[in-house]
């Protein structure tokens, strides 16, 4: 994969220990190499705690979950909204790598609903009228936790046996995704940092109050 130059990089709070919020203009085809450590930097330049937002066709070769692999599922589809979140942690783990997939997708959830998009959650999945609307992945490293999610602006070139739909199905422009996918990327760096300004104030048990 070659670097990316076309990328828009926010740096929400100024601060060098801030989330990172990049989008980037040109289409990438999700492969699943994109969950790998590092990649933002490596591709991007973009370096430390991030979200990227890109749109591209997605075609999974690097399977991460085994149960897919098991089942010999194909994980594909002709135009999405694509969000790749890294967080730094010493150590990282899978189970909050989890946590923070569950609230990108709370996110992504509260943002559709104000292109008039209602959808059901279950788990790291969102549905309209019994549709699949994203499909998501998260994993960790030695150093990292990753997270891929996207959201189809097509059920078009997914497997039948997802039942997919896109946001084009529900009437939403995807020449649109921009600004959908940075609105959603902008309310969930808020999360993380509000999270951060929270465990700040906060006393711990047992620290010494009477």
């Amino acid at each position: 994969m070659n670097t990316v130059n076309t990328v828009n990089i926010t740096n929400t709070t100024n601060s060098v220990n801030s989330m990172r919020l990049a989008v980037v203009d040109a289409p990438i085809l999700y492969d699943g190499s994109q969950i790998n450590p590092l990649w933002a930097y490596e591709y991007l330049d973009v370096r430390g705690d991030s979200i990227v937002v890109f749109r591209g066709a997605m075609a999974v070769s690097d399977i991460k979950d085994v149960e897919d692999e098991k089942n010999n599922n194909a994980i594909e589809g002709s135009d999405l909204i694509h969000f790749i979140v890294e967080r730094f942690d010493s150590p990282a783990g899978i189970r909050q790598a989890y946590y923070l997939q569950r609230m990108l997708v709370v996110c992504i959830q509260d943002v559709l609903m104000n292109y008039d998009v209602s959808s059901e959650r279950n788990g790291d999945d969102l549905f309209v009228d019994g549709k699949k609307l994203t499909v998501s992945i998260a994993t960790a490293g030695i150093s990292s936790e990753k997270i891929h999610c996207g959201i189809n602006l097509t059920g078009r070139g997914t497997p039948p046996e997802a039942n997919a739909t896109g946001l084009h199905e529900l009437k939403i422009d995807p020449d649109l995704w921009k600004d959908i996918g940075k609105a959603i990327a902008e309310r969930f760096v808020f999360e993380i940092e509000d999270i951060e300004s929270d465990i700040c104030k906060t006393r711990c048990l047992n620290s010494g109050k009477l």
